[in-house]
């Protein structure tokens, strides 16, 4: 508990800080009761209170397991499991229930560890054996044991409160409200970022909670991938359902919308679940052939050694997994992981490769952030002070920056791949820095499975699978080749040519793609986006002359 305690203080503290300091301002500027709000924060946050066990239940329906406070009604392993794991933790037997879902997860929720719900997906029992479907069962049993699930639900409620102070002082009228409202929305963008941070606390504790208790963290971080993947093949496989169904005719159509609908709503829980679905992209590309130990660690290096990992792993409620191996391989707790250890992968990383993707970072985020800061500021000096030559070198400096970071985007080599999973192990892979690589397989799927706007494309090998980003300059060309281009490229043997990138899923930005069997053979499809953005920042640059040179000329 005292590790929960010391990873959760440092956000709990700075959200009643953010609290505070916007009140304080309301309460300066405009005259707000001092009262006001902490009242509606205690109204919020008991309507949550109680609402949301029965909100969560609607939204992913189960089935209950009945229990007698002893054992549960099931001849399934998982109930044996879950009565043990609750009795270790010294919390009473939970609420178990079975969601009719392939996605494998599990999550915790309720009001307090007395009633608290413990849900878990027929995917899951699938694909987990018995010592991973136990590591995973602790994991969650963990959150109730630490009551971090009531943390999450009080602590969700300020960045509620801080976006209704800026709502309510952005209307008002008087000029000091200018102030509460710039003050309340900074606050709310902070929030929101603490409160990841706090979801990423809780996760590492019941992950720990889980390695001490079942001394098997070889076993948690097995089940983690396996859960990534799963996710992965299970958008695939429901993408497949959907479509058929949709193809079969009306009443086809009806029950894949209510297909659709229902995977959506438990997607809606993914911040509460055991993995974060948007980061199960890396795993679920490498393993076509089933799961390997060694090439998913070596996958996960790029999380460890490159220094975007870590700064995307900001915008996540979940830790990247490679993190979370290492933080349990750092514990020192009995039963911390030997055969799945990143820490061991890392040692056989070159010093100098580290080094060199430290070293690309600092240029990577000058590159990506500059050109828009530049624009930013200097355009609005100008326009605050009247000056169009500020103006026009804005525009002139932006352009030329962004030329830069298209040629950083958009290298004009293109090299082939032997296989599409060694490129997860490729260091230097960025969002910013584009590899160009040549890729060769077959299309055996849409980048959003069942979307049939989706336009991108997922090319596999022998090895893995890779998403193709299609992306045109032109509105709505995406969709219109999403809905009638697409599909015809189902099951074609193909080789492409992009830029491949990591943010922290991979992906291979299109240039163009040509099937190479059948009767499609030669027929091909290109992608300009990369042109229009070349083309994009010269006319900026041009502008920004233009500018300059007319605020000479008057």
């Amino acid at each position: 508990m005292g590790y929960v305690i010391r990873r959760s203080l440092p956000s709990l503290s700075l959200l009643v800080a953010l609290v505070l300091g916007v009140g304080f301002l309301a309460v300066g500027f405009l005259d707000a009761p001092v009262w006001f709000p902490v009242a509606f924060a205690i109204v919020i946050l008991t309507i949550q209170y109680f609402v949301n066990p029965f909100i969560i239940q609607w939204l992913v329906p189960a089935t209950v397991i009945p229990h007698d406070g002893e054992r549960y009604s099931t001849d399934h392993r998982v109930g044996e499991i879950v009565a043990r794991r609750c009795r270790d933790a010294g919390v009473p037997l939970v609420t178990l229930g079975i969601v009719d879902d392939g996605t494998p997860n599990a999550f915790t929720f309720g009001r307090r560890p007395k009633d608290a719900r413990v849900w878990i997906t027929r995917g899951l029992l699938e694909r987990l054996d018995e010592r991973e479907l136990d590591a995973v069962v602790t994991h969650e049993i963990g959150h109730i044991k630490h009551w971090d699930f009531v943390v999450m639900t009080v602590a969700a409620v300020v960045p509620m409160v801080l976006y209704f102070v800026y709502i309510t002082a952005r209307g008002a009228d008087r000029s000091e409200a200018r102030a509460v409202a710039i003050g309340a929305y900074v606050a709310y963008l902070v929030s929101q970022l603490t409160l990841l941070a706090l979801s990423r606390a809780r996760e590492t504790a019941a992950d720990h909670w889980s390695c001490a208790c079942t001394g098997d963290g070889d076993a948690l971080a097995s089940a983690l991938v396996k859960v990534a993947y799963g996710m992965g093949q299970a958008d695939a496989e429901r993408k497949n359902e959907i479509d058929a169904l949709v193809a079969s005719g009306k009443a086809g159509r009806a029950e894949a919308r209510k297909r659709q609908a229902r995977a959506d709503r438990a997607r809606s829980m993914r911040a509460m679940g055991i993995f974060e679905p948007s980061a199960a992209a890396a795993m679920s590309s490498a393993f076509a052939q089933g799961i390997d130990p060694e090439r998913a660690v070596a996958a996960m290096r790029w999380d460890l050694a490159n220094p975007w990992g870590r700064t995307l792993e900001k915008l996540s409620s979940h830790p990247l997994v490679a993190r979370r191996i290492e933080n349990l391989e750092r514990s020192g707790l009995p039963g911390a992981p030997r055969d799945w250890s990143v820490l061991k992968a890392m040692a056989t990383v070159p010093a100098e490769e580290v080094s060199a993707a430290r070293a690309r970072f600092g240029f990577e985020l000058f590159v990506a952030i500059a050109p828009w800061a530049i624009l930013m500021a200097v355009a609005l000096f100008g326009f605050f002070t009247g000056s169009l030559a500020s103006i026009g070198l804005a525009l002139a400096l932006a352009g030329g920056l962004l030329f830069v970071k298209q040629h950083v985007k958009y290298p004009g080599e293109f090299a082939p791949v032997p296989e599409v999973t060694g490129l997860l192990e490729r260091l230097d892979a960025s969002p910013v820095r584009g590899i160009g690589v040549e890729v060769r397989g077959r299309i055996v799927g849409r980048g959003m499975p069942g979307y049939v706007l989706s336009p991108d494309l997922v090319v596999q090998d022998g090895s893995g699978f890779v998403p193709l980003v299609y992306r045109q300059p032109v509105p709505l060309a995406r969709e219109f080749f999403g809905l009638f281009r697409a599909q015809s490229w189902m099951g074609s043997e193909v080789v492409a040519r992009g830029w491949y990138r990591r943010s922290p899923g991979p992906g291979v930005e299109l240039r163009d793609v040509v099937s190479v069997d059948g009767d499609n053979r030669g027929r091909r499809a290109r992608s300009f986006q990369w042109v229009a953005a070349y083309v994009a920042s010269g006319l900026l640059v041009v502008a920004g002359a233009v500018v300059m040179a007319f605020s000479l000329a008057i």
